[in-house]
């Protein structure tokens, strides 16, 4: 049986980040990652070779000055080096309404709202009593008005995450925003030469990684047999580790859970989620007419949202990502890409796309987090993921050191 001092199953950003802590530490640290290649939801697509490689981004996209975790992780590895500021494209996006696309900037949303609605909403949340535990239509609704909200708000704040956000938790666990420290020393939105690929890329050159590594079963071992855990893999390779973490979605945490450590996975079962295809194509700039800008929201369509290139700009070419509503076929997909950007099936001269599962938080879903922490409570099994604070990277990369710190504490 092979033996590593920390197991970790998912080489996603919070599993790799969560191997590096371990690594960092003194700690052999093996990651497992099912598919062909780690990173997850951090997908940067790579067109060409070597330095002239063009790349954009299929996954998530920015990242802040706020996610503390994360630029620890750069300060430590050299990745700070390559930070590289968004430009002003940043600052502008478009919203598709009735077939037409309006160019807006952040103050421009108000402008949608009607005002008479807004007003007396404001007047009514101004002179009432805080209301904890709403949803976030709930909350929103109430502070800018039900049809502001569905007409106006709903759109924009779906388009973050790619689903409906109705049902989200306003505050707490699963919530969309949430108040974060900035370091004042680095610029407030950035990416990295080569994209965000370039932290899977570091992280997944410092510590030990296996992909096509697809985990069959996970259980505790006596103490006879050196204790800890041991990963069956689905090859029949057994691998035996005084730690483990799981940094997969909830419905394989729960399935390898299950049988060994039924009060873990009881509580991740009650855990929604949402499937989300997205396609990326690469265009000549010289094809698209539309300005250059940081996203395009919908009203109504077929997609959540698509996320430009713009503003990393190119002097070739632009790259975008729509994410769509599961449901549809790739010619549906691709019929849409076209009628939004205005170009022809022909001047789309890359085509990539994923499939992705992501967690869909609702009330209560403090409660479950809570329920999780206590079965953890005293075991060096960890779980880490976008299920607990939030779907950011920063929330997975917190996630990931807090648990290490817990499991390297305990004895």
């Amino acid at each position: 049986m092979e033996q590593r001092d920390v197991i970790v199953i998912g080489g996603g950003i919070a599993g790799l980040s969560f191997a590096w802590h371990a690594t960092r530490a003194g700690q052999r640290a093996l990651v497992l990652e099912a598919t062909p290649r780690p990173g997850g939801c951090l997908d940067s697509r790579r067109v060409g070779a070597g330095s002239a490689a063009y790349w954009y981004e299929l996954g998530a996209h920015t990242c802040y000055n706020s996610y503390q975790a994360l630029l620890e992780i750069a300060d430590a590895t050299g990745l700070g080096a390559l930070i590289r500021p968004r430009g002003e494209a940043r600052k502008r996006f478009a919203l598709l309404r009735d077939g037409r696309l309006t160019t807006m900037g952040p103050l421009s949303v108000f402008r949608q709202f009607s005002w008479w609605q807004l007003a007396g909403s404001l007047l009514r949340a101004l002179f009432s009593r805080k209301r904890p535990g709403l949803t976030t239509r709930a909350h929103f609704s109430r502070l800018v008005g039900a049809d502001n909200y569905q007409r106006v708000l709903a759109p924009f704040l779906s388009a973050v995450p790619s689903q409906a956000v109705d049902d989200f938790p306003a505050s707490g666990a699963g919530s969309l925003f949430k108040k974060r420290t900035r370091r004042k020393d680095v610029i407030k939105t950035f990416s990295f030469d080569g994209g965000l690929g370039a932290v899977v890329d570091k992280l997944a050159g410092l510590v030990e990684t296996r992909t096509g590594a697809v985990v069959s079963a996970l259980r505790p071992r006596a103490d006879g047999d050196g204790g800890g855990y041991q990963v069956e893999l689905a090859d029949g390779t057994a691998l035996g580790a005084r730690a483990v973490a799981l940094a997969v979605g909830p419905a394989t945490a729960t399935r390898l859970l299950a049988p060994a450590f039924p009060a873990l996975a009881a509580p991740l079962g009650r855990i929604a989620t949402v499937d989300v295809d997205s396609v990326g194509v690469v265009v000549a700039r010289s094809a698209v007419a539309l300005p250059e800008l940081a996203f395009i929201v919908p009203a109504a369509d077929i997609f959540w949202s698509a996320v430009t290139r713009d503003p990393l700009p190119d002097p070739t070419r632009r790259a975008f990502a729509f994410h769509f509503r599961p449901g549809h076929s790739q010619d549906e997909r691709l019929a849409c890409i076209t009628r939004v950007l205005g170009v022809p099936a022909d001047a789309l001269e890359v085509v990539h796309t994923r499939s992705t599962t992501l967690p869909s938080p609702t009330l209560g879903h403090d409660a479950v987090v809570a329920e999780l922490d206590r079965g953890l409570a005293g075991t060096r099994l960890a779980l880490t993921g976008n299920y607990f604070a939030g779907l950011a990277i920063e929330d997975c990369v917190a996630r990931s050191k807090a648990e290490w710190t817990r499991v390297a504490t305990t004895t």
